[in-house]
């Protein structure tokens, strides 16, 4: 007979609790929370109050060494600067607005360093070059030394370093004045002059282009009497405002060419000044001897694919794709050019066309971007057009039940006066927009971002990054422009 399962004992116990009890217990939970949150506000680890703290205690370091120097007017006056940003950030960390404390601190940090350079006596202070995107292979040799090695985007450049593109690199550069200089391939440039009178604020930047073809976006100048110049073997180009412009150096002949495609340039060659303005083009021989003008063909329009299109094929071996772009009056043809790149250092199609479009037949999957100039009669080749970014995918949008949004974080930060530059993260294929302007994400999610800071004080950078589902994060960041530098 099978043993019978004994039911399980239910014990009732009880106590009596007084109202009292129920009350002081509640408290002390209370009590317990504000106690622990405050903890956690105050003192717990976390990156923005660990990054505010750093840099409060950065910039003391900085003040200390700086406080060392006998007193002077305008010494005194940089060093008070200095004092009040560093308590504006205590104050704001006492407020727990960690990313207020930072900026503040920062600026603190930078007049305390302003104030060591003058007290040094360095009456212009030497400013850095960073290297905002490379493409291939580019090599750079630094001042005083005979080895090239390879360039790499952490990389800081100074006076004397030469940087060199191979026929298939191409790397751009950041300024502090704001400048971002295109060298293209199979060129070779040296840094001659960066530097900012810190008593007067002028800014003068000087490169040397030995061969090769440079494209320069300069920025409206901060002060009268700055500058920036490009220089070859026998011709000068100096713009002194907002401007965009190329110039081009034959490497046997040292033959010249300069187009200007926005503002103004004072070309200096062979002891003759000329002005050449927006749209023109000027040209030099061996011996530095200017040549007559010449008119620039205008800029195509871009019509078709749309920025960012994606276009999704079942087998884009079999598939085609079209690029179209609207007519400009005497031109002669175009220069249509493809690249997988940015930069276009490797360019998968280059050629001229007589024709507003192209259809492209059997285009693998992956990332395209595309750009077209016009050619004249006289075989001028004009600006390029704004560049255009396209996807091929075998790969169906996203399940629309997707309602996880992106990952959107700043992993590093850099800024360079007026510019400011950011290393991120999302998720792999999303859209970014960085101040409405679209971006480019790299296949493992990683971006990489220059930004111009729009006015003096605090400027607040949106960040927006969708996934192909739809969902969005947003994200904020601040920096700060001093309007004493």
């Amino acid at each position: 007979m099978p043993a019978r399962r004994e039911r399980p004992r239910i014990i009732l116990d009880w106590f009596n609790v007084s109202y009292r009890s129920v009350v002081l217990a509640g408290l002390l939970a209370v009590g317990a929370l504000v106690a622990g949150g405050w903890y956690l506000i105050s003192y717990a680890p976390s990156k923005p109050r660990g990054e505010a703290l750093d840099a409060i205690h950065r910039a003391q370091d900085k003040l200390d060494e700086a406080s060392q120097y006998p007193a002077a007017e305008r010494l005194d006056e940089v060093r008070g600067s200095a004092r009040s940003a560093l308590a504006e950030a205590r104050d704001a960390f006492e407020r727990s607005q960690w990313d207020d404390a930072r900026i503040a601190a920062m600026r603190a940090e930078n007049f305390a360093q302003k104030a060591i350079d003058m007290a040094r006596g360095e009456g212009a202070v030497s400013q850095e070059v960073r290297i905002y995107r490379i493409e291939g292979d580019v090599r750079v040799k630094r001042a005083a030394e005979f080895n090239w090695e390879p360039a790499d985007r952490k990389m800081t450049l100074r006076v004397g370093d030469q940087v060199k593109t191979a026929a298939s690199g191409s790397v751009q550069l950041l300024y502090f004045d704001g400048t971002i200089t295109t060298l293209n391939p199979g060129s070779l440039l040296e840094i001659r002059d960066v530097r900012e009178d810190p008593a007067t604020k002028v800014r003068h930047v000087t490169e040397k282009l030995n061969w090769g073809e440079v494209l320069a976006e300069t920025q409206k100048r901060n002060v009268d009497g700055s500058f920036h110049e490009v220089a070859t073997e026998k011709v000068s180009t100096r713009s002194d405002d907002a401007g965009r412009f190329r110039v081009a150096a034959d490497r046997q002949s040292q033959a010249a060419s300069v187009d200007v495609f926005e503002g103004h340039l004072q070309i200096d060659a062979g002891g003759r000044k000329e002005q050449v303005v927006s749209g023109e083009r000027v040209k030099t021989d061996a011996a530095g001897a200017l040549q007559a003008k010449e008119l620039l063909p205008g800029v195509p329009r871009l019509v078709a694919p749309s920025e960012g299109k994606v276009f999704v094929h079942e087998d884009p071996a079999n598939a085609s794709t079209g690029l179209s772009w609207e007519a400009v009056p005497g031109a002669q043809r175009y220069r249509l050019v493809i690249s997988n790149k940015a930069l276009f250092a490797s360019p998968l199609y280059d050629r001229d066309r007589e024709e507003t479009s192209v259809t492209i037949a059997g285009i693998g999957a992956g990332d395209y971007y595309w750009k077209v100039a016009c050619v004249s009669a006289n075989g001028v080749l004009g600006p390029y057009s704004e560049t255009r970014h396209f996807q091929v995918t075998t790969q169906q949008l996203r399940d629309k039940r997707d309602t996880t949004p992106p990952i959107l974080e700043i992993t590093d930060r850099v800024q360079t006066g007026p510019m400011l530059i950011l290393n991120g993260r999302t998720e792999p294929g999303a859209l970014l927009w960085v101040d409405n302007e679209k971006l480019d994400v790299y296949d493992d999610g990683t971006f990489y971002a220059v930004v111009r800071l729009r006015k003096e004080g605090v400027n607040e950078i949106q960040l927006v990054s969708q996934d192909a589902a739809g969902n969005t994060t947003k994200l904020t960041d601040r920096a700060y422009v001093d309007p004493n530098q």
